[in-house]
C-alpha cells in the first residue's frame, strides 16, 4: 500500500485548471493507449474529438464526473493513482494514500457523497473509495470497502443512478449480467440478464435513471431499464476501441434544448419508433442526406423534409414497384414497408438491405408481397455510413425519411415449386468420377401470373457444393420465353446478400437466358487442405453454409400459363471462358460447351461438334446421356446429401443406375436409399 502522505500538498504544484460551466448533456468517452478525449452524443452515436491528448504519454481510465465540482476523475496510470480534468481537458494528477501499487479501469464518481469508486477483481484487490470532500478528515485517503475475492465481477466500467441518497452503482458483466453494487458495503445484486454479451467498456446514466452501455467491439450503444434488464434496446451506433472508458453527468438530460438541434427524426406514428422516447429512427445531421438539404430538430415533424424518396410506380400486389431515392454523397440504404399493416416496422419487412447507393439518383426495385394488406401505410427509409442499420436506434450520420404509402390489390397470385436438388457432372462427354457433385445447387421456382397470364418468375436457391477442378458457370434457361419480352432493367438477383451490379441475362440470345453464377469455381472458398466446397470428408468448409441466391425475372410480355411452365425452367453449366477445362473443350469457347439434364437440347450458344464424343451418345440416345442411359445432370425433388469426393452415384446411391437406365420406371425413390458414409454431411465431413 502507498504510504500516507505528510500535509497538505495533493496536487502538483501550479495546476488550478477550471471545472466545466454545466453539467454537459454529451457523454465523456476516452480511448487508446495514449488518453484521446471525446464527446459522444448518446441520442445518435456522434461524436467529437474533444482533445486528441490530456497531457499524458499513457492511459486514463475508470473515469467519472463529479457533480460536486464538475471535474471529471480517472485513474492516471502514469502514475497509478487518480487525476482529475478540467474544462482544459488537461490532466491534474492527485496525490492519494492507501491505494494498492495497481491500475485500475473500472470508476466513477459517486452522486450521494463526494467521493471517487475504482474496482478490480481478485482478493488483493477490490472496491476502493476515497474521498474529494476536503472538508473529511479522510480527503484522498483510499480505503478497501471489500475485497476482489469477495465482490468477484467480471465488469469493464460501472456508473451511479443519479439518485442523491443512493450508493448504488451498476454494471454489466461481459456475459450480460446487471449488477446492482452498494458501494457502502460492496454487496452486488444481479438483476438479470440484458441479452448483449462483451465487453461493456463505458457505461452512462441519464437524469431520468436510463442506463446506457456502449460495447468496445461494435461500438453499440444499448439503453437498459435497470428494473426490468430484458427491456434493452439498440440504442445508437457509436464508435468502437480496444480500450474505452466513459463518463457522464448523470444529472444532465440527454437531450440539452438551449443548444441548436443536430438530430434529424423520422415521421411515421410512434408506434413505428420515431420519438426519443420510443428509440425512434434518428441521425446526426451533417453531409450525407436525401434529396436537397435535411434540417436538424428537437422532435420529431418539427420540419418534414422528405424530399429524396418517392415511388415512381405503384405499390401493387404481387407486382415489383420502382423507388427513386437522391443521395447527396455515397453511402448506404436500408428500408423498410410495413406490409401486414401492424404498426411495426419488422425486420422481415427490410425491402431495401445494404444497398450502397451513389451521389444522385439511385432506382431500386422492391418486390411487393402478394399478401400485403391493401391501404395506407408506411415505408421508412434510412441512409448512413453504416451498412446495416436496424429501422429504429441513433447513427451519428445520415437522414431518416418516413413516407405514408397506398398499397393497391391486384389479382395476381403465385405458384412455387418444391424444393428442387440439380447436380452435375463436368466431364462432359466423358463418364469421369461420376460423383455429381461438381455442381449442386438447391432451388424453387415461383411464378407470379394474372388470370392464366405468367408475368414474373422468381428463382430462389443455394449453392450447395463445388467438387470440380475446372471452372464452371451455372445458368437457367426459360425455355420458349424470348428475351426481348424479358424486362431486362427490371432484373434483380442477390447472392449471399449482395444485390449484383451487372445484368444476368445474357446478351445476344433468343431465349431468355439468366446466368446465376458466373464462375462457380472462383467464388466459393477452399480451406486450407482441402480442394473443393463442401465435398470432402475431413475439410472445414462445413463452417461457411451454401451461398443463397435469389433472382426476380419480371415480364415485359406475359406468357399463357400452359407455356411459361415451371417445368420449362432449365439449369444448366457451362465452362468459363479462358480457363482450361479438358482436352475436349476449347478454352477460347467454354460458352460453347454444355450439360443439361438427359434429354434436355443444349441452348444457341452451344458447339454442337462436342456431341457424340467420347461416352455421349446424343445422336442416337437422346441428348446427354451414355449407351446405358446414364445421365450428366440430376433434378432431385427434395433435399439430397451429393456423394463426397471421388464416390461413384451408383456406389453411393446402388439403386440410381438401374432408375437412370429405366427412364425413371423403377426405382423412383433411389435418392432415399443410400449406402452410408459416402454422402456429404455435416458428420462424414467433420471426419479426420
Amino acid at each position: 500500500m502507498k504510504k500516507l502522505l505528510v500535509g497538505a500538498c495533493v496536487f502538483s504544484a501550479g495546476l488550478s485548471a477550471a471545472p466545466f460551466d454545466t453539467c454537459p448533456s454529451k457523454a465523456f468517452l476516452v480511448q487508446g493507449n495514449t488518453a484521446t478525449m471525446y464527446g459522444v452524443n448518446l441520442v445518435s452515436g456522434a461524436y467529437s474529438t474533444f482533445a486528441e491528448s490530456v497531457g499524458t504519454n499513457n492511459k486514463l481510465n475508470g473515469i467519472g464526473f463529479s457533480v460536486h465540482d464538475r471535474y471529471i476523475y480517472g485513474w492516471d496510470y502514469s502514475n497509478k493513482d487518480i487525476g482529475r480534468v478540467g474544462k482544459d481537458y488537461v490532466l491534474e494528477p492527485i496525490m492519494t494514500s492507501g491505494f494498492p501499487d495497481t491500475n485500475f479501469y473500472v470508476g466513477d464518481v459517486a452522486i450521494h457523497e463526494n467521493a471517487f469508486y475504482v474496482y478490480k477483481k481478485g482478493s488483493s484487490l477490490g472496491l476502493y473509495r476515497v474521498s474529494l470532500d476536503e472538508n473529511s478528515s479522510d480527503y484522498l485517503q483510499a480505503t478497501r470497502v471489500i475485497d476482489g475475492g469477495s465482490l468477484n465481477l467480471n465488469i469493464f466500467d460501472m456508473a451511479f443512478a443519479p439518485d442523491e441518497n443512493a450508493s448504488l452503482a451498476y454494471s454489466v458483466d461481459s456475459n450480460g449480467n446487471l449488477h446492482r453494487i452498494d458501494v457502502s458495503n460492496g454487496t452486488s445484486t444481479n438483476l438479470g440478464n440484458v441479452g448483449q454479451s462483451g465487453t461493456f467498456g463505458a457505461v452512462y446514466f441519464d437524469v431520468e435513471n436510463n442506463f446506457y452501455i456502449s460495447r468496445n467491439q461494435d461500438g453499440h450503444v444499448y439503453k437498459i431499464d435497470i428494473n426490468d434488464p430484458t427491456n434493452t434496446q439498440l440504442f445508437a451506433y457509436g464508435p468502437l476501441s480496444n480500450t474505452n472508458d466513459g463518463a457522464r453527468c448523470a444529472t444532465a438530460p440527454i437531450i440539452d434544448d438551449t443548444e441548436d438541434p443536430t438530430i434529424d427524426y423520422g415521421d411515421a406514428p410512434d408506434s413505428y419508433g420515431t420519438s426519443l422516447d420510443a428509440n425512434g429512427a434518428r441521425h446526426n445531421v451533417g453531409d450525407l442526406f436525401f434529396g436537397q438539404s435535411v434540417s436538424a430538430e428537437y422532435l420529431p415533424k418539427a420540419n418534414d423534409d422528405d424530399n429524396g424518396v418517392s415511388f415512381l410506380t405503384n405499390l401493387e400486389t404481387g407486382y415489383d414497384s420502382l423507388v427513386s431515392f437522391t443521395l447527396s454523397k455515397s453511402g448506404f440504404v436500408n428500408a423498410w414497408i410495413d406490409w401486414n399493416g401492424d404498426g411495426q416496422f419488422q425486420d422481415s419487412e427490410r425491402v431495401i438491405s445494404q444497398y450502397q447507393g451513389s451521389a444522385g439518383e439511385n432506382r431500386v426495385l422492391i418486390p411487393v408481397p402478394v399478401d400485403a394488406i391493401e391501404g395506407s401505410t408506411w415505408a421508412r427509409f434510412r441512409v448512413s455510413n453504416n451498412s446495416d442499420i436496424a429501422p429504429q436506434g441513433g447513427i451519428d450520420n445520415g437522414e431518416v425519411e418516413d413516407l405514408s404509402v397506398s398499397v393497391v390489390a391486384s389479382s395476381m397470385i403465385q405458384n412455387s415449386t418444391s424444393w428442387k436438388t440439380a447436380a452435375f457432372e463436368d466431364l462432359w462427354p466423358q463418364k469421369g468420377d461420376y460423383d455429381f457433385n461438381d455442381v449442386v445447387v438447391r432451388y424453387r421456382v415461383i411464378t407470379s401470373q394474372i388470370g392464366n397470364q405468367v408475368v414474373r418468375y422468381k428463382i430462389e436457391g443455394a449453392l450447395v457444393a463445388v467438387g470440380a477442378g475446372y471452372h464452371n458457370a451455372f445458368a437457367i434457361r426459360l425455355k420458349d420465353i424470348a428475351r426481348q419480352h424479358v424486362d431486362e432493367a427490371q432484373i434483380e438477383l442477390n447472392i449471399d446478400g449482395t444485390t449484383q451490379t451487372e445484368s444476368p441475362l445474357e446478351a445476344n440470345r433468343n431465349e431468355a437466358i439468366v446466368v446465376i453464377f458466373a464462375d462457380t469455381r472462383s467464388m466459393v472458398p477452399v480451406q486450407p487442405g482441402c480442394k473443393f466446397f463442401r465435398t470432402e470428408t475431413g475439410c472445414t468448409d462445413i463452417q461457411r453454409a451454401p451461398y443463397p441466391f435469389d433472382i426476380t425475372i419480371p415480364l415485359s410480355t406475359s406468357y399463357s400459363a400452359s407455356v411459361a411452365t415451371n417445368s420449362k425452367v432449365d439449369p444448366f453449366i457451362f465452362a468459363v471462358d479462358g480457363h482450361y477445362h479438358g482436352t475436349v473443350v476449347d478454352q477460347n469457347n467454354g460458352r460453347g460447351w454444355e450439360v443439361h439434364l438427359k434429354n434436355h437440347e443444349p441452348t444457341e450458344a452451344f458447339d454442337s461438334s462436342y456431341l457424340d464424343q467420347a461416352d455421349d451418345t446424343s445422336s442416337t440416345n437422346g441428348y446427354y446421356q451414355t449407351s446405358t442411359g446414364l445421365p450428366w445432370a440430376l433434378i432431385i425433388n427434395s433435399d439430397w446429401d451429393h456423394p463426397i469426393e471421388r464416390v461413384d452415384m451408383s456406389v453411393a446411391y446402388p439403386q440410381f443406375a438401374e432408375f437412370a437406365q429405366s427412364a425413371g420406371v423403377q426405382y423412383s425413390t433411389w435418392f432415399e436409399n443410400p449406402v452410408a458414409n459416402y454422402q456429404y454431411t455435416i458428420s462424414n465431413s467433420a471426419q479426420n
